[in-house]
């Protein structure tokens, strides 16, 4: 009889773990006392006064000797070095920065969905767009999907013009992976430009070229399919745009992510643990993959003499973690929409 497989282990406390969280093999208990370390900004301080308590004890009760075992880890893992060999002083960025490959396709997205787009656009938008201008219009139910499926494409392209790995795919895995992850990337890049572009207040991006307020949802349903109950139907969508949209806004707004990171969040939000194939070579082609993009964050930071690199990781992986969770409520609500005879098309 076959001996049982040693399970994984958190690498933070050393419990035996089935999944990984943020990106590296922690427990989810130490996962979340990361992500609330983090936010709460607090002076920590070492219990024995050595920085050592962790290595003394993984099960330690030292707040700062664990968020810095965390912190490490993180670091190591952007940098591609084995996060079992981390010691306690391990914060070197010693390295010699070279030119990215993912995170230099920052426009490349825009300008696919702002030519789509110029399609579906009226004679007055159309005519600023090829002027370089854009004024955006509000959004309204009737060019939701074919905007989305500018999106879609254009994600298609995008990845395949930035991965090779991803270029080599089958077409049906391609489209396994985009669409598998496409509401949770598609809410990203809402609330990323709306943040750009409309910081002060609610507004959101569903589209390159129009824009959604809750409080003028009446336009949004103007032409809707007949019907469907406008009133239930705006209440829904005000309902749910407030918990899951308004809400990771302010988050996104407090992270302020440049140009590079949001190019990062959407690779990451591509190969993430909910790969469509569990088979092992797919989940190594993903685990291959996120490395790629933290070593080039890594990179981007040095360049820009960022010291604070382990909290900016985590900031970007929490709102990585946030937007899965967004998208996951987006196809709930997808289900619910539909019930009410709207979006029965979407994207498919």
């Amino acid at each position: 009889m076959a001996a049982a497989e040693e399970p994984e282990r958190c690498l933070i406390c050393e419990v035996p773990i089935a999944e990984m969280h943020l990106g590296i093999m922690c427990c989810r208990a130490c996962s979340v006392f990361y992500k609330r370390t983090l936010s709460q900004k607090r002076v920590l301080r070492c219990k024995e006064g050595d920085g050592q308590c962790i290595l003394k004890n993984p099960k330690t009760t030292c707040r700062k000797c664990r968020y810095e075992r965390f912190s490490s880890i993180l670091s190591a893992c952007a940098e591609g070095r084995p996060a079992e060999d981390i010691s306690s002083d391990s914060d070197s960025m010693d390295f010699t920065p070279s030119p990215s490959c993912f995170l230099d396709h920052t426009t490349v997205l825009c300008l696919m969905r702002k030519n789509g787009e110029m399609g579906t656009c009226t004679t007055q938008i159309y005519d600023q767009l090829q002027r370089g201008i854009i004024n955006f219009a509000y959004a309204t139910y009737g060019n939701v999907v074919p905007n989305a499926r500018i999106m879609y494409t254009g994600l298609l392209d995008f990845f395949s013009t930035s991965f090779e790995d991803f270029r080599n795919l089958s077409k049906e895995h391609q489209h396994l992976f985009v669409y598998g992850n496409f509401d949770m990337l598609n809410k990203t890049d809402d609330l990323y430009r709306s943040v750009q572009h409309f910081p002060d207040c609610d507004t959101l991006m569903p589209s390159y070229t129009t824009i959604f307020r809750v409080d003028r949802v009446d336009e949004f349903l103007v032409d809707c399919p007949p019907g469907v109950n406008k009133e239930e139907a705006g209440a829904e969508f005000v309902k749910n745009t407030k918990r899951s949209l308004v809400t990771n806004k302010a988050h996104f707004k407090r992270v302020q992510l440049d140009g590079e990171e949001f190019m990062a969040l959407l690779g990451l939000g591509l190969w993430n643990d909910n790969t469509p194939n569990s088979d092992d070579e797919m989940i190594e082609l993903v685990k291959k993959n996120r490395s790629v993009i933290m070593r080039e964050l890594h990179k981007h930071y040095a360049r820009k003499g960022r010291t604070d690199y382990a909290g900016r990781l985590g900031d970007l992986l929490c709102l990585l973690v946030n937007m899965q969770k967004v998208g996951d409520l987006h196809k709930e609500d997808e289900q619910v929409y539909m019930l009410m005879n709207m979006f029965n098309e979407y994207v498919t």
